[in-house]
């Protein structure tokens, strides 16, 4: 069954040229396809040579704005969270190109793109759904992430963390630590995997909470059902948050922070290769 898709939106990295090449490959392609409105990352304006009346160029930041059928995005996993970080509302089917280092989120290699999309505007390519978890400061409610939030202390300093599950009041975390990071289900790869937690398998919808490098022996990563509640204390010192690499708020000392389950983002998927990915970080 075709896909019908009518509004694109799509965003490169620029410092490559080969990013820049398979954007140009992939605009093409969607003209071609009849969809009737593309919305580039403004930062490709003096990069695309391609003109045509259906291009619109839009900042990133004004993504969440549009009702669009795909967000496309060309770089590696920096680039993709970083067009997400301003989604609060849940975004389009996303399709990852990989042009960079590593890049676990991005689905498909460059040479790979015009395949992938064939098959989706066919109507062939599984959607695999990724949760989101959102926090609140106080009144503030943070950018929702797909990878984490990461809860520093000053430079050269521990804090004193604490995290309660609401559900029942239990403390499931009490140590010094560095730091504290709060992952779902795909961030569980990422920073958490270096700090010493969990893999944990793609179908599974999850929150991990890892302490970073622990006073306590007994202070070890915990995974929690995506849909509990998360209470984190910071107890004894200002700490920052960072909003999957973007820093977004301080917590005072003595205050709380509550953590809960927001969305999920849809992530084209063509093949079945989870863990043939992560071994690749072994040759990054």
């Amino acid at each position: 069954m075709t896909k019908i898709l009518h509004k694109v939106i799509l965003s490169s990295r620029v410092d490559r040229a080969d990013a820049i090449n398979v954007a140009e490959k992939t605009i093409k392609y969607m003209l071609n396809k009849g969809v009737k409105e593309l919305l580039l990352d403004e930062t490709l304006k003096n990069r695309i040579t391609i003109k045509n009346e259906k291009i619109r160029y839009i900042n990133v930041k004004d993504f969440s704005k549009h009702k669009a059928d795909m967000l496309v995005i060309i770089g590696g996993d920096g680039s993709l969270l970083r067009a997400l970080h301003y989604f609060e509302k849940t975004p389009p089917p996303v399709l990852g190109v990989r042009v960079g280092r590593y890049g676990f989120l991005m689905e498909v290699a460059p040479e790979h793109v015009l395949e992938a999309l064939d098959e989706i505007f066919k109507g062939k390519a599984r959607v695999i759904a990724r949760p989101r978890i959102v926090m609140y400061v106080e009144n503030k409610r943070l950018p929702p992430v797909l990878n984490d939030y990461v809860i520093l202390a000053p430079r050269l300093k521990m804090v004193h963390v604490r995290v309660l599950k609401k559900s029942t009041g239990e403390t499931i975390l009490d140590a010094y630590a560095d730091g504290l990071i709060i992952s779902p289900t795909a961030g569980s790869t990422a920073y958490s995997l270096s700090a010493g937690g969990p893999i944990i398998d793609e179908e599974l919808k999850v929150v991990v909470v890892t302490p970073l490098n622990p006073m306590q022996l007994r202070a070890r990563p915990v995974v929690l059902d995506i849909r509990e509640k998360l209470t984190v204390e910071v107890v004894d010192r200002d700490s920052e948050v960072y909003s999957d690499g973007i820093f977004c708020s301080v917590i005072e000392e003595g205050s709380k922070a509550n953590i809960e389950f927001w969305d999920e983002v849809l992530f084209y998927r063509l093949k079945r290769d989870y863990y043939s990915r992560l071994k690749r970080r072994d040759y990054v």
